[in-house]
């Protein structure tokens, strides 16, 4: 499959200051409703192998409870997040590390910066694969590693067939696919070491907290997409209704996580 152009990313991907202005208000709660996003970063910080760095960054720190665990085996951690109402509650939780507003795609940093990047669900959100994976590339130093966990293309599976099968639009954001990010990182000249792709459900007992959390996280909202208007009553049980007869009474979203370790040769 092509590398998807970053010209027609931007017709693909969501807008990141809706993203920045959901993380951001949903920061003070973040913590309690993004309990797979926590499982996802935990498997993420468990395959990372360096011992000990010298400089770490977390692209995409949010609450900074993640930079804080890479920070206890970095002697100097720095998180970076779009979202100002995130960094404002790192910031509170861990005034002990540095934390920085910047983009993905735009890295506010020199060449050879770091030895060590860290990054869980964030990057998907970016207009471009490339373009993230060259950023990553510029800021390590040689012989430094990245770990990332990116949500992919088939994530939300459940919810999507729900819809498709109840008659309800939501507005649900677009991915890119495994491939593309493996390319991507291809592309960047970065090696590529263990990868893989693995399926996390989130299980809920009723719709809407379904859909609360992945608004909370930028990936969609409870909106019609055709009026703009929030679902209905009717619109919200007929979803559910058809949720569960397809999860055998179960109500489930999954996301589907790319776990890619790279390393910038020498």
């Amino acid at each position: 499959m092509a590398l998807i152009e970053p010209q027609e990313c931007v017709q693909q991907a969501t807008q990141k200051q809706d993203v920045a202005k959901r993380f951001s208000a949903a920061a003070r709660q973040y913590d309690t409703l993004a309990t797979v996003q926590s499982a996802i970063a935990g498997s993420a910080l468990a395959r990372i192998t360096t011992a000990k760095a010298t400089k770490a960054l977390d692209i995409g720190c949010g609450t900074g409870r993640h930079t804080y665990q890479l920070g206890l085996i970095s002697q100097q951690t720095t998180g970076l997040d779009i979202a100002p109402g995130m960094l404002a509650q790192a910031a509170a939780n861990y005034p002990m590390l540095s934390f920085v507003q910047g983009d993905a795609e735009q890295l506010p940093w020199q060449a050879d910066e770091f030895d060590l990047v860290f990054s869980s669900m964030v990057l998907q959100w970016c207009r471009s694969p490339l373009v993230a994976m060259q950023e990553i590339k510029r800021v390590l130093q040689p012989g430094g590693k990245a770990e990332l966990a990116i949500m992919v293309e088939g994530s939300f599976g459940e919810l999507r067939q729900g819809c498709a099968g109840s008659g309800v639009t939501l507005r649900i954001n677009p991915l890119f696919s495994a491939i593309d990010w493996l390319n991507a990182a291809k592309q960047a000249g970065l090696a590529c070491g263990d990868q893989n792709t693995l399926d996390y459900p989130d299980r809920f007992d009723s719709v809407l907290p379904l859909l609360r959390s992945i608004k909370c996280i930028g990936a969609g909202s409870s909106t019609n997409q055709a009026t703009s208007q929030p679902l209905s009553r009717c619109d919200l049980k007929a979803l559910e209704g058809q949720m569960l007869a397809a999860g055998n009474g179960q109500l489930t979203n999954t996301y589907k996580v790319l776990h890619l370790s790279l390393e910038k040769l020498l």
